[in-house]
Order: structure tokens, then C-alpha cells, then sequence
């Protein structure tokens, strides 16, 4: 899901935070408000949302714990766990209005004494080391003080009953079962259970949930305008960092957000043209890979989202993501065309999808960038034109004619040629 980390970005494409706070509470339990999600008996245990908002990534898993509102005096919770079999996997603490708080990141994690961690920096694994690992983490209310002990993540202020915090693991492209971690409530007296089992509930069933979605829709206002091609060539369309804002227009919420991603993004609708996208790939490295030696991101991909309900029509990842020779991709956003036959061809493809009133959302989503990775969206300053600071590592679609399109693929142009022509059609 969506990342705080674009706040000093410039945005175009904004998101009204506290609507898509209650579309999550219809969606979750099928009442409206930012806290209705919280007066309910919590889950004991961890669970995964039922239906996932906030734009997620399809290749991953999302699960969230909640909370105890208000904890023992010198209380803290406990989190062993184990260093997962993903790219990438990190705990987050959210607060009564589902906005991000604290988070901490795999490669932030120090191991157990007696066990090693599976990473080597940010962007880099270490494919010397077997998953399953340990690790403990903990959880402390408050804020986090400037001398922050390891291993641990804080609730922020906006705790205080009968509203709870809650802490979420993502796993980024998981092989296998994930594995989720203990928790435990740590008290002066003794560990245990975060809740009294019998005041428990059971979590929202996913086929149940989707029932109740309509209202989400009610819920919204007017989508933000498709984007539109520049003045000098109407087809091209170029990606703008995304952002949510605040009730009152300010960058002062990030409901849902993965503090680890940043985003750009490219508000469509449905039309008969083809969508190409056309940018410079980073590299990355597989988990359990050893090269490249220095990745410039640990994860990067485009999704094809439904913009006023929140939700992924599909997500492609760049382990699918074809390059040509010069290290560019081209990505397709179209129904009905032959994905394995673009695949062939050196194309990536993804459904536009069924989408409210046919407007899509398409995501370019970068994950934890090196400190020195030039194509980072963090360095897009407020106010600047994303092309002009990351170049060509910001992607930009054409808006191609499908019969130009179709007859240039079948014809064995280049992915980059197709492009050109796109660009260039009347």
C-alpha cells in the first residue's frame, strides 16, 4: 500500500484522506467513519485485511495485529519473529486514523545473538544466509524519543480507548507460507496475551466484505482529471509523484501508507487507444542472488488500480518486466490483448481492468532506494518537474491507437520503436 515517503514531493494526483478512511471502515466492517473500525472487540491474533485498500501491491501479503488501547503501566509488546523467504518484508504501527507512525525495515532489524540476518544493506541481500533467522522487536507507546533504542517501534499519541493502534507486517513477493511472528503483551508482572481471548471477535471474511463495497462509492467525490498530453505532443503522458492530502488540503495524512515506497503515478480513462509506457529500469537483486553487487532499489513494479475505490486491478513486478538493450521497459495497459504474445515481443502488459466510471490509476512504485541512486522519486523536490531531476527513470505513456499498435507489433518493431510511433501518430 501507498508510502509517505513522496510528502516533500511535488503532487498532482491527490487522494482525500479521510474519504478513503471511510472507505476503508465500509469495506472493513460496513460502517462509515474514520474510528468505526476501532469501537468493535478486536482480533486476537493477526489477520489479513478483507478487502486491501490504499492502492496495494498484489504481490504482496498484508497482515495486521491490533493493539491494546490502553496497556499495563510500563508495558511494552514483544514481537518475535523470524527473517522471512521474501524481497522484502517490514513491521509498521498505525494509528487511530490509519495513518503510518513507525516503521521498521528488514534490513533494520538486528538478529538474535546466535542468528543472522538476510540482508547486507538496503538494496542488498545476502544469499550466504538461510531465512529463519530470529529477530524480537517491540512495540512502545508514545512517540519515538531522539535516542531511539534498536529493534523498536512507537504508537504515537493518538491512542487512548476505546480507539487502538495497530501493527502490520508487510512480505513483498513471499516464497512459501509466511511465517508471522509472536506477540505478546510485556508487563512488569509477566508476559501476556495482548487481549483476553473471550473479548475477542473474529475477522471480516473476505467474501463478506466485498458485499458491502457499494457504499465506498457513494462515499467519494468526483475523481481528479485524466491526465492530459502536454502541449507540445497531446499523446505523451507523463507520471506525477502521488501523494495523499489531508482534510484540509494539506499533506498532513498518509492514510495506509508503506513508509518504505514511494510513488508516481498516471490518473486514465477508459478509452479505445492503447496505454505504452516507456522508462529506464532499475536493477535489483533476487533475494537469493548475488548480483547486481550494488542495487539501485530493492523493488520496483506498475499496478493498474481502480482510483476511486483504492483497490489493484493487477500489478506486474520487475522480476516480469522485460528490458530492451538498453536497459528501458515497456509496459502495455490495455484489455484484450495477448499478454504472452507481448511478453515474446519484449513488452509487459496489464489489464486496464473494470474500474468505477473507467477510471484507472496506473502506479509506479519504487521500494527502499540506495543512498546514492540517482532515479529515486525521494529527490523530486517540492515544486520541480520529475523528468527534469530523475530523467528518464520517470516514466512516460503514449497514448497509442490500437489498429497503429497492433499493426506495429505484428510488423516485429521494437518495443522503443512502437513507442515512437505512438508518439508520433496524428
Amino acid at each position: 500500500m501507498l508510502s509517505a515517503a513522496s510528502r516533500n514531493a511535488r503532487c498532482h494526483h491527490r487522494l482525500p484522506a479521510a474519504l478513503a478512511r471511510a472507505a476503508v471502515a465500509v469495506i472493513a466492517i460496513g460502517a462509515v467513519g474514520p474510528l468505526a473500525a476501532q469501537v468493535l472487540p478486536p482480533v486476537c491474533g493477526w489477520y489479513e485485511p478483507p478487502v486491501p485498500l490504499a492502492y496495494p501491491e498484489t504481490n504482496a501479503r498484508y497482515y495486521q495485529i491490533d493493539l491494546p488501547a490502553q496497556p499495563p503501566a510500563g508495558a511494552r509488546i514483544r514481537v518475535e519473529g523470524e527473517f522471512l523467504a521474501t524481497r522484502y518484508f517490514s513491521l509498521q504501527t498505525y494509528d487511530a486514523r490509519f495513518d503510518p507512525v513507525d516503521h521498521l525495515a528488514d534490513y533494520r532489524l538486528r538478529a538474535d545473538s546466535g542468528s543472522r540476518s538476510t540482508l547486507l544493506g538496503p538494496t542488498v541481500s545476502n544469499p550466504a544466509v538461510a531465512p529463519g533467522g530470529r529477530y524480537t522487536a517491540y512495540v512502545r507507546y508514545g512517540t519515538p524519543p531522539r535516542n531511539r533504542p534498536r529493534n523498536t517501534l512507537y504508537t504515537g499519541t493518538r491512542v487512548a480507548a476505546p480507539v487502538r493502534a495497530r501493527l502490520w507486517l508487510r512480505a513483498y513477493l513471499p516464497e512459501g507460507r509466511i511465517k508471522l511472528p509472536k506477540v505478546v503483551l510485556e508487563t512488569p508482572d509477566g508476559d501476556r496475551p495482548l487481549f483476553d481471548p473471550a473479548s475477542c471477535r473474529d475477522p471480516i471474511k473476505p467474501a463478506a466484505a466485498a458485499v458491502d463495497s457499494t457504499p465506498v462509492a457513494a462515499a467519494l467525490p468526483s475523481a481528479s482529471p485524466a491526465a492530459t498530453g502536454s502541449s507540445a505532443n497531446p499523446r505523451l503522458l507523463p507520471f506525477e509523484v502521488f501523494q495523499a492530502v489531508g482534510d484540509d488540503g494539506e499533506a498532513n495524512s498518509q492514510f495506509g501508507l508503506n513508509q518504505d515506497a514511494a510513488y508516481m503515478a498516471l490518473a486514465l480513462s477508459r478509452s479505445d487507444d492503447v496505454i505504452l509506457v516507456q522508462g529506464r529500469a532499475p536493477t535489483f537483486r533476487e533475494r537469493d542472488q548475488a548480483f547486481p553487487l550494488r542495487p539501485e532499489l530493492r523493488y520496483w513494479s506498475f499496478c493498474q488500480n481502480d482510483e476511486q475505490r483504492t483497490t489493484a486491478v493487477a500489478c506486474v513486478p520487475d522480476r516480469a518486466i522485460p528490458l530492451d538493450a538498453d536497459g528501458r521497459y515497456h509496459v502495455v495497459l490495455a484489455d484484450d490483448l495477448p499478454g504472452a504474445q507481448l511478453r515474446a515481443r519484449g513488452f509487459a502488459s496489464l489489464p486496464f481492468g473494470s474500474v468505477r466510471d473507467g477510471r484507472g490509476l496506473l502506479i509506479y512504485r519504487q521500494l527502499i532506494a540506495a543512498s546514492d541512486f540517482e532515479g529515486a522519486i525521494q529527490r523530486v523536490d517540492d515544486g520541480s518537474d520529475p523528468r527534469t531531476v530523475i530523467g528518464d527513470y520517470a516514466p512516460l505513456a503514449v497514448r497509442c491507437p490500437r489498429n497503429l499498435f497492433s499493426a506495429r507489433v505484428r510488423a516485429g518493431d521494437t518495443p522503443a520503436s512502437v513507442f515512437t510511433a505512438c508518439a508520433a501518430a496524428p
